[in-house]
Order: structure tokens, then C-alpha cells, then sequence
């Protein structure tokens, strides 16, 4: 049994990473083993130079494209010269046999000996040099965001999709903090649902998770509550964003465990990693039940505390899977549909808009918010999102389709479609009563586990 516990910020800090865990040179490989080899599409990458510098620089990032550019050219150079030589060598051996078998002279024969010794030399010292461009380059190609969709707002504005009632923002509403019969609250890391909100805390995010499982088409999962740092690595998730866990005995060193929550996009894809799937199964689509733990959406509410600004909550994680960027697009929408029909159906205040390129992850393409009023902030507060990942995260974790001779890589959408803390937050504050509000998807709207159980033998008549 694992004995674990939660870095505080401090000692973080102090454990501050030097070397990836998704990338590890031939150097660092004695000590730490190599977990997962990305595919690295580097013609792919550098092939749209003028899209990977809007994304760059719509993104606000500190990159430099040229500098990266430039450590390429040498890595490919020094590439290009370990071949050939590693050729050279291939041929000297496959001649040394040859001549053996044929009976060739002495002198020959160890002339080619020597040659032989020196490229194995040359070889040597060349993988030696490598290691450290190898590294240099490799870090920073690792660190380059993904393309922006073509409907990803650019000019540093949200792009609104839908709205559902017009906030009266004059009106002036107590904090939600105000109902202490409902509500014990500590600190951003530990507060109390009482009473009605504790059932809506749990009975919202089954309801919904069971909506997308008898209307969408989605496919019910448990995920872990911890994530290795490998998987952030291929999400491009800052480290900062979740809590690192300090274990006892950890075998890799690099390669830690964050508390993410099952309800975490990143818990998705220890099961995705170098799985090739069938194209005739997708899409894929899965719905799951959990906790999350970001730390970092947390502080877009604050300062002051709150179950907006609560670093954990019960959340609804979707996850879909498929072959195109167009299927993707369509997942996408097919996951706002029903997320819209379940907040229309609870009748708040609330809008889905594309958030600018500035405000995305690196590995996001797209993403669409679904925001509810909150009247004592006098602003829309995210209660649950949708990103378009496309291919990006796909290439790192090897999650593939195999078409014929050719595998192509999965185009990955999904997010978190509610967070019940702070949903309601914004209920208490509009004064909705919890126990009125309908919940599409409850047990009362939906066939039981047994009827749907005879459903399915009843196509088999």
C-alpha cells in the first residue's frame, strides 16, 4: 500500500522539474525509464509555419519560432551525420563478413577491424553530442501550442452561441456564502454541502451524466483520482494546475502522480495510451462521475472565497474519440446540445460562448464555456466547458486507428460540462429553490437499470 501526501506550494517549489517525463534522452534513460515515446510530427508542425506563429502569437505565448527553427536545423544536422556514419559502420560489418567467408587476406581483414573500431568510436561520441541538442531542441518543440480552429476568436473577444434569459445585472443579491444551512465553509480546500444542496451536489451530476448516457449516446466510466505527470506532460497541463502527491517509493522519479480527480480530462488517457482502435468503433464516447481538483480555473473567481473559487468540486467529465477534424466539430456540438437542454431545463441564467485564443491551454484548439450568471460577482462564472484538442494530444499519447497499412491519429474533444459547486453558487444567489429545479436525466425521467436491461433482450426476439 502506497503511503502518499499532498505537497503543500512551498516544498513544490522546491521540487521544481528539469527534465520531461514525456521525452528522455538516451542519457537520462539509466535512471529513469523511458514510460511513452510521442510521435513527433515535425513536418507536420513546421510545414504550416504561418499558422503555428498566429497560434503563437494569438495566444500570447513567449516563443520564439525562429530560435526553435534554428535548434531543428542543427538537431537534423547532427541527424543526418549519426546515420551516415551508422551506415558506414553497417557497411564495414556486413564487407568484414563477406571477406571472413570468402577466405580474404590478413591485411584486408584487419584493416576493416579498424575502420570498423573507429566508426564504433565516431558513433559513440557523435550520441554523446546529440544528447544535449537532442534535448535542447526536442523541450521547446514539446512546448509549441496546437493550431487554432478556424472558429477560435483571435482578437482577445468571446464569441457568444447561445444565451438563455437576460441577467438583470442591477440587482443586488447576497453571496450565496450567506446560507450557512446549506453551506460550511472553510476554505477554498474544504467546505460542507448541507441539507438540499448536498443532494443536488450529488444529484445534478448523476442526473446529467445519465442524460448523456440515454440521450447522447455516451458510455458510463470510472476514472482514477491520480495521473502521472507524463499524461499532464502530453495534455500540456501545467504542473501547477493540480496537486503533486509525494510517494514513499516511487520508481521513476520524473515521472510523479497529481491529484487530478476522476472528473479530469488528463484521467482519460492513461486508458487511451497506445491503444489502436478499430475505425468502425468510433466515435468513442464516454461520460464520468467525479471529483476535480484544478487549482487553476479556481482563481479566475476570486480573491474572496467561495464556492466559485473552491479548488474542488463534483464535476461531469465528457471524452469523445473520433477519425476527422469534421467529426470532431460535430461531437463538439452534439456535447453543447445536450449540455444546453439540461440548463434550460434548471431555467438559470446562463450562455455558451468560444473563448478567445489568449485564454486556451496549449493543446486546446477550441474551446466553448458554458457560463452562469452569478449576481454577486455581477459576471458570468464557467460552470462547465468543451475543448477541441484535434489530433494534438493523440501524436503524444500514441492513441490511434489503423486504415489498411496506415494509422491515423484520433481527433479528441471533451471537458468538464458542470461543476456542481459552483452551479449552485449561482442557483442560491437567484434564489432558485434546489429541490424544484428539474434535473433532465434524474432517476424519475429515465428507465431503471432493469428496464433498460429488458430493452436491450427485447431487440434480441
Amino acid at each position: 500500500m502506497l503511503n502518499l501526501r499532498i505537497l503543500s506550494p512551498s516544498v513544490r517549489k522546491s521540487c521544481a522539474r528539469h527534465i520531461s517525463a514525456l521525452y528522455i534522452t538516451g542519457d537520462k534513460a539509466n535512471e529513469n525509464f523511458v514510460t511513452l515515446q510521442p510521435y513527433l510530427d515535425f513536418e507536420g508542425t513546421f510545414g504550416g509555419r504561418e499558422f503555428l506563429e498566429k497560434s503563437i502569437a494569438s495566444r500570447g505565448l513567449n516563443i520564439n519560432l525562429e530560435t526553435v527553427l534554428n535548434k531543428y536545423q542543427k538537431y537534423q544536422a547532427h541527424h543526418e551525420q549519426l546515420k551516415k556514419v551508422s551506415e558506414d559502420r553497417e557497411s564495414v560489418t556486413k564487407r568484414l563478413k563477406e571477406l571472413s567467408k570468402a577466405g580474404g587476406n590478413v591485411d584486408q581483414l584487419e584493416q576493416l577491424k579498424e575502420r570498423g573500431k573507429s566508426l564504433r568510436n565516431d558513433l559513440k561520441n557523435l550520441k554523446k553530442a546529440l544528447y544535449p541538442i537532442e534535448d535542447d531542441f526536442i523541450h521547446d518543440f514539446l512546448h509549441l501550442p496546437n493550431r487554432l480552429h478556424e472558429l477560435c476568436p483571435t482578437e482577445g473577444e468571446e464569441k457568444l452561441l447561445y444565451r438563455h434569459h437576460v441577467p438583470n445585472s442591477k440587482m443586488d443579491a447576497p453571496s450565496h456564502m450567506a446560507n450557512k444551512e446549506l453551506i460550511h465553509f472553510v476554505d477554498n480546500n474544504r467546505y460542507y454541502m448541507m441539507e438540499q444542496a448536498a443532494h443536488f451536489d450529488v444529484n445534478a451530476m448523476q442526473s446529467l451524466a445519465r442524460y448523456f448516457v440515454t440521450k447522447g449516446d455516451f458510455i458510463q466510466t470510472a476514472n482514477p483520482d491520480f495521473v502521472r505527470c507524463v499524461l499532464l506532460e502530453a495534455n500540456a497541463t501545467s504542473m501547477d494546475d493540480y496537486h503533486m502527491v509525494r510517494e514513499e517509493h516511487l520508481q521513476n522519479k520524473i515521472n510523479t502522480a497529481y491529484l487530478t480527480g476522476g472528473s479530469a480530462f488528463e484521467s482519460y488517457l492513461g486508458a487511451m495510451t497506445k491503444l489502436c482502435v478499430y475505425p468502425s468503433v468510433l466515435p468513442l464516447r464516454y461520460v464520468c462521475c467525479g471529483r476535480s481538483y484544478n487549482r487553476a480555473e479556481a482563481k479566475l473567481n476570486g480573491p474572496t472565497p467561495s464556492l466559485y473559487t473552491a479548488t474542488q468540486s463534483n464535476a461531469v467529465q465528457s471524452f469523445v474519440a473520433t477519425q476527422s477534424g469534421s467529426d470532431a466539430d460535430s461531437q463538439l456540438e452534439h456535447i453543447l446540445n445536450l449540455a444546453v437542454d439540461f440548463y434550460k431545463a434548471i431555467d438559470v441564467p446562463f450562455r455558451v460562448v468560444y473563448v478567445p485564443a489568449k485564454n486556451l491551454t496549449p493543446s486546446e484548439s477550441l474551446r466553448a464555456v458554458v457560463e452562469v450568471y452569478a449576481p454577486s460577482l455581477k459576471r458570468y462564472v464557467c460552470v462547465g466547458r468543451i475543448s477541441n484538442y484535434g489530433d494534438f494530444v493523440s501524436k503524444r499519447i500514441l492513441f490511434s486507428t489503423r486504415r489498411e497499412k496506415h494509422y491515423d491519429f484520433l481527433h479528441l474533444v471533451g471537458g468538464p460540462v458542470l461543476y456542481t459547486s459552483r452551479l449552485i453558487a449561482a442557483l442560491l444567489e437567484h434564489n432558485i429553490n434546489l429541490e424544484d429545479c428539474k434535473l433532465l436525466g434524474s432517476a424519475r425521467q429515465t428507465p431503471t437499470m432493469q428496464q433498460s436491461v429488458q430493452q436491450f433482450r427485447d431487440l434480441f426476439k
